[in-house]
């Protein structure tokens, strides 16, 4: 099964990152049909060119959940964090996130954490991190779509921070990059952090460590390469900086998510990580983080 589970990792990784997508996208004013529809097994298994056999048990023997775990468990996790944000009424999350009703929302939620969505958002409030430094202020950035490569990880962020860790994500994407003459004028390193690790379990934190790329090569590693490619989305952004140790980066985001620019709110693409320095040669204390927020009037 192990190296059955390897053979399939391109695939599998192709169907995380399609289920990200589609579990973190706007659905207000489409139907919880479509949404259904568009993650069924059988499209998954097309995507794959997999059997939906083949595919069912490679997911499973990849992430130790079902498909239909996952979907459940990341939109759920998704939904806390936008009760956590507190920017949007129960309501416009059943919409958001696909569900058909807010009763479905409310019941899945009620089944899987015993609270009702009220209950969980004032326990999830309650939660907070205090981040000890001066933040420094911010600057907004207009950015054009940016082309990169990325593997993705599952497992404590912690990891993130190791040598081990960059060997295996940013090493091995600089050397396919350069082997396939992809590589921009200027070394440019990303990184998604998609989880909230008050509300998911580390073990099962999504990151994806990316490497921008040439833009019009229009380059697309093989399906079943485990390194993917994709755009940074294009958009408004506030930069905040933050300096010292990746392990206050949980400390760091809740603060700045409550001091976004004035008349400004939280986009809905992923918040983005850019990397201005390497644990590899630099001493923690002087890691320099840009976190890149989606906002938007």
């Amino acid at each position: 099964m192990n190296s059955n589970k390897s053979s399939y990792q391109g695939q599998i990784e192709t169907i995380l990152h399609y289920l990200n997508s589609m579990i973190q996208k706007n659905w207000t004013g489409k139907t919880a049909d479509e949404f259904n529809r568009l993650i069924s097994i059988p499209e998954l298994a097309k995507m794959a060119c997999m059997s939906v056999r083949n595919l069912q048990l490679m997911f499973k023997a990849y992430t130790s959940e079902t498909l239909h775990q996952y979907i459940i468990r990341t939109r759920m996790e998704y939904a806390q964090q936008l009760l956590k944000d507190n920017k949007k009424s129960i309501a416009e999350i059943y919409e958001y996130i696909g569900f058909a009703n807010q009763s479905a929302l409310n019941n899945t939620l009620q089944k899987k954490y015993n609270l009702t969505p009220r209950e969980l958002q004032k326990k999830l409030l309650e939660t907070s991190h205090t981040y000890p430094s001066y933040i420094s202020p911010y600057r907004i950035v207009e950015s054009e779509t940016i082309p990169v490569l990325f593997l993705s990880y599952i497992g404590n962020y912690d990891t993130c921070s190791t040598v081990a860790f960059e060997t295996y994500t940013w090493d091995c994407l600089y050397e396919y990059a350069k082997e396939n003459s992809l590589l921009p004028d200027k070394e440019d390193y990303w990184g998604i952090a998609y989880d909230d690790t008050d509300i998911t379990s580390l073990e099962k934190c999504r990151f994806y460590a990316c490497i921008a790329i040439q833009k019009g090569i229009g380059t697309n590693p093989p399906l079943t390469s485990p390194i993917k490619h994709m755009d940074l989305p294009q958009g408004t952004y506030a930069v905040y900086v933050h300096q010292g140790d990746y392990a206050l980066l949980d400390a760091f985001y809740e603060t700045i998510l409550k001091q976004l620019p004035q008349f400004y709110s939280l986009g809905e693409t992923p918040i983005l990580e850019h990397y201005l320095n390497s644990p590899t040669d630099t001493d923690v204390k002087e890691l320099l983080t840009e976190v890149w927020i989606p906002i938007v009037k």
